[in-house]
């Protein structure tokens, strides 16, 4: 499904799901991860490449067995998966890093989900949805380098808090309209 991912200009028809990166060199960033990560141990599981002039196509990297994985925001379609025992480990894993913006679960099971809730170190947190993101009406922000503990909207006045934005479904659902650029 990933390389079915119509990837393109802003002006294409029919519509891309996804446009290009801001410039030839972030473009081309995305990319040289995604050979520093390989270097190191990752295994390319699709291929990202870059299209035409700043267009980059989705990329996924298992990076499971990397020794030292880069502590690194990339701002593109490179997806990294790291393969877990058991949810506790999981949070573990995905705390254990200096950014916090967002985090998600896709699980149907209230436990994991309060588990989760009550454990991730993360501004955005999203069951059942998309995993980043948020509604300009809801705090955006989190811990770490990612974000600036600064909600947004109607919480911006309340800086002492520390708010947490949430979407939740009680299902594990596929939404009944699919983005343009995406065909199942």
């Amino acid at each position: 499904m990933t390389t079915d991912i119509q990837v393109g200009g802003q002006f294409d028809e029919p519509a891309p799901f996804m446009g290009s990166q801001i410039s030839k060199v972030a473009a081309e960033s995305i990319i040289a991860a995604q050979q520093g990560l390989v270097s190191q141990g990752g295994q390319s599981l699709v291929e990202a490449a870059l299209l035409h002039d700043a267009v980059v196509s989705p990329g996924i990297i298992d990076v499971t067995d990397v020794a030292e994985l880069p502590d690194e925001e990339y701002f593109g379609p490179l997806l990294q998966v790291i393969r877990y025992d058991g949810l506790a480990s999981a949070v573990e894993m995905a705390n254990d890093t200096r950014y916090g913006l967002s985090a998600g679960l896709v699980s149907d099971d209230d436990n994991e989900w309060q588990y989760f809730l009550d454990n991730i170190r993360a501004g955005i947190v999203n069951r059942n949805r998309q995993l980043t993101g948020a509604s300009g009406d809801a705090p955006f922000g989190g811990p770490g380098a990612s974000g600036n503990l600064r909600p947004s909207a109607y919480y911006a006045a309340d800086y002492c808090a520390y708010p947490m934005a949430s979407m939740e479904g009680d299902d594990v659902v596929l939404p009944g309209t699919l983005s343009p650029g995406i065909h199942l």
